[in-house]
């Protein structure tokens, strides 16, 4: 199958030198961001003071929240109107209750909210930002295996953390091959 049938069939083919250059460029900047940011630890991880007042606590938190609450409302909506879109809104509002976590049990550590923003944590942020998780990859797999079906694939499906982000198309193009071998 050549680039020009998968892309009638909107499927991506990797050998696209576009999708090749877009690719490179992902990992160039998501590798040079993990190389920025070690140094970055170490260097704050010795300057930062133990102690710090700040002016915009209230904006910092209120600001948060309402980013948490935006992600809550976009999941719910996305899952009611059963748009693909929850999957990405799952993840979104998944990390924000795991930052959410962190935040108030290492910011409440020795004080007399330590133990309510450990329990808060332990029995709501962490299960809900899981659950989540989980859902999301649940929806991934269902929709992969529903478009292995529809291109008439009747094997098992490869599991979704080793399938390369073309799998459809190597499929195809393998079962194209294999037909024009016959």
């Amino acid at each position: 199958m050549d680039n020009d049938e998968l892309q009638t069939l909107g499927l991506p083919n990797l050998n696209d030198p576009h999708l090749r250059h877009l690719r490179q460029l992902f990992l160039t900047i998501v590798t040079g961001g993990c190389a920025v940011m070690v140094p970055w630890i170490v260097y704050l991880a010795n300057v930062l003071p133990d102690h710090h007042p700040a002016k915009q606590w209230a904006a910092a938190w209120v600001g948060f929240d309402s980013l948490l609450v935006f992600g809550l409302l976009l999941t719910t909506w996305a899952a009611w109107r059963r748009r693909q879109i929850v999957v990405m809104a799952c993840i979104f509002t998944g990390a924000l209750l795991i930052c959410d976590a962190w935040f108030d049990v290492v910011l409440d550590w020795g004080t007399r909210d330590e133990t309510p923003a450990i329990l808060a944590a332990v029995f709501g942020e962490i299960p809900l930002a899981f659950y989540l998780f989980h859902t999301a990859l649940r929806i991934l797999r269902y929709t992969v295996r529903s478009a292995f079906f529809l291109i008439g694939h009747t094997g098992p499906i490869p599991a979704f953390h080793k399938m390369s982000v073309g799998a459809l198309a190597e499929v195809l193009e393998s079962r194209h091959a294999a037909r024009e071998n016959a």
